[in-house]
């Protein structure tokens, strides 16, 4: 019974992160839409365009460019169709930036720079899929994904503010905020090629290679010249993981 039970509210908190906002439309959608759509909206619950462009912040002209077949006037709306809600052209342009100038002797370092991802990722190794107890909450490629490489599926999971990332048969990517497996046997059994990255493995049938998000640090460099110092960071986190800070508030 208490088997039962467990299943069924994992169940229902699968179901229940599913489909509002997605990196793909999960519903009909205008095939005019831009093609540097970051998230999709899937408007299957009746909310007015009113209500999506106010919530996600978009002008009516960002939204109407967006998405060409809604006017500035919020016509023609559907239901059950899928919009784009924020692009990477946006994301990007609103990442913020710091910069102070003091004085200090004379000195210069430099801290080292993050790689493409905003965070840092530890290889946790392959772990065997359980057929009845997901090994992470969310698989975001159920029919496969033709472009999946490691640090694409990394993106997507710290965009949604989940800890642990997994990739799997080498064309699916999990994520979760926790980890309910054990590890592979054999460790070498996460070896299904990429679909986007063929020279890097992403899991295997059956097994996940799961990675944990490390905390960020912001890139800093600091130089000296007769007595001044600049240094200039950058968070890469910026505006998107905020929106999506939100957007999960939305989704429970």
């Amino acid at each position: 019974m208490k088997t039962s039970w467990l299943l069924s509210f994992i169940g229902l908190s699968l179901l229940a992160r599913r489909a509002r906002c997605t990196d793909y439309p999960l519903l009909p959608y205008d095939p005019e839409t831009t093609s540097d759509c970051a998230d999709w909206f899937n408007n299957d619950d009746g909310r007015s365009c009113k209500w999506v462009r106010d919530y996600f912040e978009a002008t009516p002209e960002e939204f109407s460019r967006w998405n060409p077949s809604v006017g500035l006037n919020c016509e023609p709306w559907y239901e059950w169709n899928s919009y784009c809600v924020i692009t990477w052209t946006k994301i990007n342009s609103t990442l913020p930036a710091t910069s102070k100038t003091t004085t200090t002797s004379s000195l210069t370092t430099t801290a080292p720079i993050l790689g493409p991802s905003p965070t840092a990722w530890t290889d946790m190794g392959c772990y065997v899929e359980d057929p009845e107890l997901p090994i992470l909450d969310v698989n975001f490629n159920p029919n496969g994904d033709s472009s999946l490489s490691v640090p694409k599926c990394w993106q997507t999971c710290y965009r949604r503010f989940y800890d642990y990332a997994g990739v799997q048969n080498g064309n699916q990517c999990w994520c979760g905020s926790y980890v309910g497996g054990e590890w592979a046997a054999n460790q070498t059994s996460c070896n299904s090629p990429c679909t986007g990255n063929p020279s890097t493995f992403c899991g295997g049938p059956g097994f996940i290679r799961i990675y944990k998000a490390e905390k960020n640090v912001p890139s800093v460099t600091t130089t000296s010249t007769a007595g001044t110092v600049s240094s200039t960071s950058t968070s890469t986190s910026g505006a998107k993981r905020n929106l999506d800070a939100v957007k999960n508030m939305g989704i429970f």
